[in-house]
């Protein structure tokens, strides 16, 4: 048994594998999302380093205003206690002097003022008064009572007052002292002026202190901090706990906005870079992977052709041996009996013409079959193009003037090309034979024509053989080409594939063109 030792290729689906331009620009796509992913990571820990920052502030400021507070009140405790003691030590002084000899109230006028007191009020215990300067303290405040008898502050009157039990008479003695410096020093400072000044501080927006939060037992708030808007602008607010009320500070986020804007910037700036990186490797990709397949698929079709045309030329082979001897046996006979077969009739002799055409036909299919599937090796020698076009033109300027063909052959005489005269010799007669063939009758007969030139580019030699007749689309005319594409009732299609061959074997090139509606050039171009 013959083992089958034939090859068979596989033809590839290109489409179901992944091209390399869409691998880049997934892997730039994902790079981008995991920059983007970074980055929202990054913004996320700059504010939360920003309100962590803010918070320690917040402490910081707390621990100040707390400070302050308390020195404020210590201050407050001992201006208070001075007084008091030098209220009292006054008080004692100016007993002593009244039981000597009782004050007028002219006297008391210049105590005080040699004392720097505001007012001297000495009450009797029938409750008689005697006061300096006159009117200094309301009459409803003068008493003895002794839940009176502390040091008090009227802010209305600016005054520190002291009421003291007389230690040499009956009775009470009361001494005013001006509160206006001491009221103003406490208010320089106080917490509300150090809020202020705060306030005022590069940086910080506002800081107050929201009384009462905690008054309810077993309640407490942790540290919050949050970025909100404030008067239209966005400020990083910290809210921390402070004794019982809530100290709240406002801090300007201009900074951290300026940073903000810069991540976004460089952000939008990297992905620009590397989107246009990703484009430009993805178009470069798919331009050499589109290069890479077309010449890959080129190489398939050329495999494609050169398997076709060894099949090709196995079966004209077998054709040609096969059916040749027998259409040249009868040929001859056929060509015997018409030559001794004097008594045939004239129908009879048309006949024998008929059968005799038919198999010349035969023999031109199966001739040319074999030279389209036979190798071309082309002998190449100088040969004249106008001598050869005008040898082809005379075979068929007869057929020409019956059709009304107009023949317009300006090529000129000294126009060389390096090539196999057998196969130039065809492929010219194939062109001219097609443009002959193909005048239609519904072409005007001053339309009717045949143009053929030539045109030397560099070191190729083009020659056209443009004419009219072509009553095909442009689709279809690139299909001319094609092995056994024919719009003839008796045509095999190989006449215009034969000419591509001859071509390609002499490492030339065809194109086909309309350059308009009933016209057709066929372009060659020889090295």
């Amino acid at each position: 048994m013959k083992q089958d030792s034939r090859i068979i290729f596989k033809k590839t689906d290109y489409n179901r594998v992944l091209p390399a331009w869409k691998g880049s620009l997934f892997l730039f796509s994902l790079l981008i999302i995991i920059v983007l992913l970074y980055f929202l990571w990054q913004m996320r820990q700059l504010q939360q380093i920003f309100l962590t920052h803010s918070l320690e502030q917040s402490k910081i400021l707390a621990s100040v205003i707390e400070r302050n507070a308390r020195s404020a009140v210590v201050s407050q405790q001992t201006i208070e206690k001075i007084i008091h003691i030098f209220l009292g030590s006054t008080a004692k002084f100016i007993d002593y002097l009244d039981a000597v000899e009782p004050f007028s109230e002219s006297e008391l006028l210049e105590f005080a003022l040699e004392s720097g007191l505001a007012g001297i009020c000495i009450v009797k215990q029938s409750g008689e008064y005697t006061q300096g300067p006159e009117n200094w303290l309301d009459t409803e405040i003068i008493s003895c009572r002794t839940e009176d008898q502390i040091l008090k502050h009227l802010p209305l009157k600016h005054l520190f007052i002291l009421n003291l039990q007389r230690i040499e008479a009956k009775g009470c003695i009361i001494l005013g002292f001006a509160a206006a410096h001491i009221e103003k020093m406490h208010e320089n400072i106080g917490v509300s002026h150090l809020l202020e000044s705060l306030s005022g501080l590069s940086d910080i927006k506002y800081v107050l202190i929201e009384p009462g939060i905690n008054n309810k037992p077993g309640t407490s708030h942790s540290p919050d901090a949050k970025i909100k808007k404030y008067k239209n602008i966005q400020v990083a607010e910290t809210r921390l706990e402070f004794g019982k009320d809530m100290l709240v500070l406002g801090m300007d986020t201009k900074h951290f906005l300026a940073r903000t804007r810069q991540l976004w910037n460089e952000f939008f700036f990297f992905s620009a870079v590397l989107a246009l990186f990703g484009i430009f490797f993805s178009w470069l990709f798919h331009h050499f992977q589109t290069g890479y397949l077309t010449k890959i698929r080129e190489i398939e079709r050329e495999l494609a052709h050169q398997r076709e045309d060894a099949a090709l030329g196995r079966s004209a082979a077998a054709i040609t041996h096969e059916i040749r001897n027998p259409l040249n046996a009868m040929s001859m006979g056929l060509q015997r009996l018409q030559i001794e077969a004097d008594d045939l009739s004239d129908e009879y002799q048309q006949l024998i013409d008929d059968i005799l055409k038919a198999l010349k036909r035969t023999n031109s299919i199966v001739s040319n079959i074999s030279q389209y599937a036979k190798p071309l090796t082309p002998q190449k020698k100088k040969i004249k193009i106008r001598e050869t076009a005008d040898h082809i033109l005379s075979l068929y300027r007869k057929k020409c003037e019956d059709y009304g063909v107009k023949i317009d052959c300006s090529i000129p005489e000294n126009h060389e090309i390096n090539a196999d005269s057998g196969m130039i010799e065809q492929v010219m007669e194939n062109l001219i034979k097609n443009a002959v063939e193909a005048q239609s009758p519904d072409t005007e007969t001053d339309k009717r024509f045949i143009k053929i030139s030539t045109d030397i580019n560099g070191k190729n030699t083009k020659i056209s053989v443009e004419n009219s007749g072509f009553n095909m689309n442009i689709s279809q005319a690139r299909e001319i080409l094609e092995p056994y594409f024919t719009t003839k009732t008796r045509g095999t299609g190989l006449g215009l594939s034969i000419v591509q061959k001859i071509v390609y074997a002499h490492q030339g090139q065809i194109e086909v063109n309309v350059p308009e509606p009933g016209i057709i050039r066929i372009t060659i171009s020889i090295p």
